[in-house]
């Protein structure tokens, strides 16, 4: 955690003087208090003996303790800096609390014998995460086909699942096949909001004061439903009537876009009376300009690849925005700030001092892929 400001703090070794000066002071003070004549030179040699040490111990304390302070705890007073239940503090003052865990939901496709009625709480699983969906209401066979929707029974986004996963029942039922698969993928699964989401939304909200129906207001309207992760508004974007708003949920596969169903909630929850204007209102899904990274580390180990790809996915969540560009420089310099990382070297995309990764137009947003290491 970088400093909030460069604040010049005591080093160890001028907290480690000041202390053993203050011990020495103690030393001799304890001695004028005392009968002089009952303390030996010993005693003395003693208690000098263990200032070095005992300052040397306190001169640690007190730096730690400064540079607590600094680094954090000064950080808190800033609500965009802050983190944890400070910056739960900072959400609940602006009215706008940390965004609980939301369930996935969507619909997987079966068959089996005509007429068999699939009834709703019937449970399918991912065999490979165990996560497990609940269908919702009575469907039945017909012509040999069955769809089933479906809504996650826990909370989280690894309910997010791509188009085209298999899913399994997890009893028996008769006359309906054991695999299932999702026709459009399952989204809207969300964890528990983290604190660069919740930062990013609460620095819009510090940023763009509410205006009753300004570009930033549907960023914030959006950004308030569970799922969607970052949110921009538009002025104008189909004419002099019409508002936009574009919007991500960066928990989704494969790459944060929001599904059709976010859309239409964006959009519902927007053009409600009690919100938005009655402008023309586009919610936009951006097209992904995906950016694959194929990089060399020195050292290569577990920590430092899954460090590395986490400093980078962050890069591209606060960089990233419609239209726009991140530096290439900025992608080596978030790689070399990896504890562990002594060198390292993109061998793709191509990259140069100076040079900068740009999306195509305002509705493209640049947005990282695979990270792949290579030895």
């Amino acid at each position: 955690m970088a400093p909030l400001v460069n604040a010049p703090i005591p080093s160890i070794a001028e907290a480690t003087d000041n202390a053993a000066r203050l011990l020495q002071q103690s030393l001799a003070m304890a001695v004028q208090a005392s009968d002089p004549a009952n303390v030996l030179p010993s005693d003395l040699e003693l208690a000098r003996s263990n200032v070095r040490a005992l300052s040397f111990m306190q001169g640690m304390g007190l730096h730690g303790a400064y540079r607590y302070l600094r680094d954090f705890v000064a950080r808190q007073a800033v609500p965009g800096m802050s983190a944890s239940v400070f910056l739960d503090g900072w959400l609940d003052t602006y009215s706008m609390a940390r965004k609980p865990a939301s369930l996935a939901s969507g619909t997987a496709a079966g068959t089996g014998e005509s007429g068999t009625l699939l009834e709703a709480g019937t449970l399918l699983t991912h065999e490979a995460s165990g996560w497990q969906f609940r269908v919702q209401a009575d469907v039945a066979v017909a012509s040999g086909a069955v769809v089933a929707t479906l809504l996650a029974v826990q909370v989280g986004a690894k309910g997010n699942l791509p188009a085209g996963t298999q899913l399994r029942l997890l009893s028996t039922v008769a006359g309906v096949d054991a695999v299932f698969t999702l026709t459009n993928g399952s989204s809207g699964g969300a964890d528990e909001e983290k604190d660069p989401e919740a930062l990013f939304r609460l620095r819009q909200r510090l940023a763009f004061a509410p205006m009753g129906g300004s570009p930033a207001d549907y960023a914030l309207w959006a950004l308030s439903l569970p799922g969607i992760t970052r949110a921009w508004g538009l002025r104008n974007p189909a004419g002099p009537t019409s508002a936009g708003v574009i919007i991500m949920a960066d928990a989704n596969l494969p790459n944060g876009l929001p599904t059709a169903a976010q859309q239409a909630q964006v959009f519902g929850y927007i053009t409600d009376p009690r919100r938005g204007p009655p402008d023309e209102l586009f919610v936009i899904i951006p097209t992904a300009q995906v950016i694959n990274v194929s990089l060399r580390l020195n050292v290569d180990t577990t920590a430092t690849r899954a460090a590395a790809e986490a400093a980078l996915r962050d890069l591209f969540f606060r960089e990233s925005v419609p239209g726009g560009s991140i530096p290439h420089s900025h992608l080596f310099e978030v790689v070399s700030s990896v504890q562990g990382e002594v060198d390292h070297q993109f061998t793709a995309p191509a990259m140069t001092t100076g040079g900068v990764f740009t999306a195509s137009s305002f509705s493209h947003l640049l947005v990282l892929g695979s990270v792949t290491f290579v030895s």
